[in-house]
């Protein structure tokens, strides 16, 4: 497939966006500012990058808990979703609901339950609201290996395929569900393409390590259901470079697959690949990762600054009066 330079610089940039983004997110949580625990979703950029690649105006989007930072590839200003994480007023919802639940309703963002995909079918319906008004929009509905065998995924998937709705699915495997490997949990090798055939759906299968070729394969699905045929799976394969959670040692795998997979890096990948086809020079490669790291410094030094929520505000909205 033959891309344009600017095609090939945005997704660099946002890239290194979310990589930047995830390694300061561990940053701030180590030192303290963050309430909570984190997921890091470091390793695992591809995924995002190159299936939102494929976005356009009026499309929905049902992210997951790992990596947070997508947020602001969909459009979420880097203050507010920084101060979200932080506890503080100006976050999406005052800093209420913290680092797994930014959203933007009015970017698309269909907003994130901290119980994984119980509420997958919001995606669906999201998707219902599309067909009604007759536009070319979809919806993307992100999910893990370890999500894909909860009964609320397969009955969103049922629905979905039944009403033929415009929904892409993509499981990002990245091979463990908290401490259990996909091989120990799910009956198939695929745990996303394997089971489209059950609801008629197509799927593909992507190198989650590789940007480009979840774009590629994310652009081929997001045609055939923009064009009206209803949803489709696509799953990339990528590796968990951290724990579950920040603070998780991960004694449970070996270190040295870890290590392995962390050599097939996204971000570098993509680096060598603009490099070496004379897209970007090293020195403008350098400018674009100051420019970025200097705009998520700001945005956490805004948070940083702005007025923390107080104990008695968290109970707000928790009820309707």
């Amino acid at each position: 497939m033959a891309y344009s330079k600017n095609f090939l610089i945005d997704i660099y940039e946002e890239l290194v966006e979310l990589r930047l983004f995830e390694e300061k997110l561990v940053e701030i949580y180590n030192l303290g500012k963050v309430p909570g625990h984190i997921h890091s979703g470091v390793g695992e950029e591809a995924t995002y990058v190159g299936t939102l690649a494929t976005r356009k105006d009026g499309d929905y989007y049902k992210i997951t808990h790992r990596p947070v930072g997508a947020s602001a590839i969909i459009g979420v200003p880097l203050n507010t979703i920084f101060s979200e994480i932080m506890g503080k007023r100006d976050g999406n919802s005052g800093g209420r609901g913290g680092v797994n639940h930014v959203s933007l309703l009015s970017k698309g963002m269909l907003g994130f339950s901290g119980t994984l995909a119980c509420d997958i079918a919001v995606g669906v319906g999201a998707g219902l609201t599309i067909k009604k008004k007759g536009t070319d929009n979809i919806v993307y509905v992100y999910y893990g290996d370890g999500t894909s065998s909860r009964g609320p995924v397969h009955e969103a998937m049922n629905l979905a395929a039944v009403w033929q709705l415009p929904v892409l699915f993509i499981c990002e495997n990245n091979q463990f569900a908290i401490s259990t490997h996909a091989t120990e949990g799910i009956s198939v090798e695929n745990p996303g393409a394997d089971r489209a055939a059950g609801y008629g759906m197509p799927s593909k299968i992507v190198d989650g390590t590789d940007v480009l070729s979840v774009y590629e394969g994310a652009k081929e699905l997001t045609d055939y259901i923009r064009s009206g045929k209803g949803p489709a799976i696509l799953e990339a394969k990528s590796y968990r470079w951290r724990g579950h959670f920040e603070g998780d040692q991960a004694r449970y795998r070996d270190a040295g697959v870890t290590e392995e997979w962390k050599r097939k890096d996204c971000v570098e990948k993509m680096k060598k690949y603009i490099c070496e086809s004379k897209v970007a020079t090293q020195e403008e490669i350098n400018a674009i990762c100051k420019k970025i790291n200097d705009d998520l410094d700001k945005a956490i030094k805004f948070a940083d600054e702005s007025q923390s929520i107080t104990v008695e505000e968290i109970y707000e909205y928790m009820y309707v009066k």
